[in-house]
């Protein structure tokens, strides 16, 4: 990615391309929760017992909250299931970004998850190499499960180029369940039997010269609600020294139409 400078000085194609790489990061990192109406009967197939509903044609959105000082990082993120699909011998559920990224979702009774990607700025979808796990079933405290390889979304070389770490380093992230029957409260409602689940990786970077090399952690912790799906997730990446920089978001369900 290029370094940030001023607006006007970049195309709309070049604008649009960061806002889509971005998008793609924070729904790879959300996992791409998605919500059931309350009204909505139970889908038989659903394997994740309504943590995880895929409904066709609904749409939700994100409050996001951060205290980064990043223009790349939106205000709200808008998600979608748009679509179900015959594709590469099986079927699969196409969810959709409001910046144009889609993820190839499949379920069985092992649980689930991702097989591929595409944004719109690509013909054909891009294959995983592997299933990418978003919840392995049936969820029980204490499982944990692979959950594909993560990048650094909100770390930032402030003085170089590229500013991002995202091209050049990536780690395996490790989930695990970490409770069941929790409590959320997001502004959309408040939500109870929800499952807290925390993805765990690390990436080894040079952080200044006074603490060296350091192994920098990257954390998601993702909140699913029965019949809604993700309510919540945090993406945290802190980084020690002054070298570097990075923070932490926050995505909490605002909305569904």
């Amino acid at each position: 990615m290029s370094s940030r400078g001023n607006a006007s000085h970049r195309s709309p194609h070049t604008l649009r391309s960061k806002k889509i790489q971005l998008a793609v990061g924070a729904i790879a990192v959300i996992g791409l929760g998605i919500i059931l109406t309350q009204t909505d009967v139970m889908d038989s197939g659903d394997p994740s017992n309504g943590l995880f509903p895929l409904t066709i044609g609904t749409t939700w959105v994100y409050e996001v909250q951060t205290e980064m000082n990043d223009p790349d990082i939106e205000k709200t993120l808008t998600l979608s299931v748009d679509r179900k699909i015959s594709f590469a011998g099986d079927t699969a559920w196409i969810r959709r970004s409001a910046d144009g990224a889609e993820y190839y979702i499949r379920r069985d009774k092992s649980g689930i998850y991702r097989v591929a990607s595409r944004t719109d700025l690509e013909e054909q979808a891009t294959m995983d190499p592997e299933p990418r796990y978003i919840l392995k079933t049936p969820l029980q405290v204490g499982d944990t499960w692979n959950g594909g390889f993560t990048v650094p979304y909100l770390i930032r070389r402030p003085n170089e180029f590229p500013r991002d770490l995202k091209h050049s380093h990536k780690a395996l992230m490790t989930y695990k369940v970490k409770a069941l029957n929790q409590d959320v409260e997001v502004p959309y409602g408040t939500y109870t039997g929800c499952a807290y689940v925390v993805g765990e990786a690390a990436v080894r970077i040079f952080t200044d010269p006074i603490n060296g090399f350091n192994d920098v952690p990257l954390i998601s912790r993702e909140w699913y609600c029965p019949k809604v799906g993700l309510v919540k997730f945090e993406r945290e990446e802190i980084v020690p020294g002054q070298f570097m920089t990075g923070g932490k978001v926050t995505y909490l369900l605002n909305d569904m139409r």
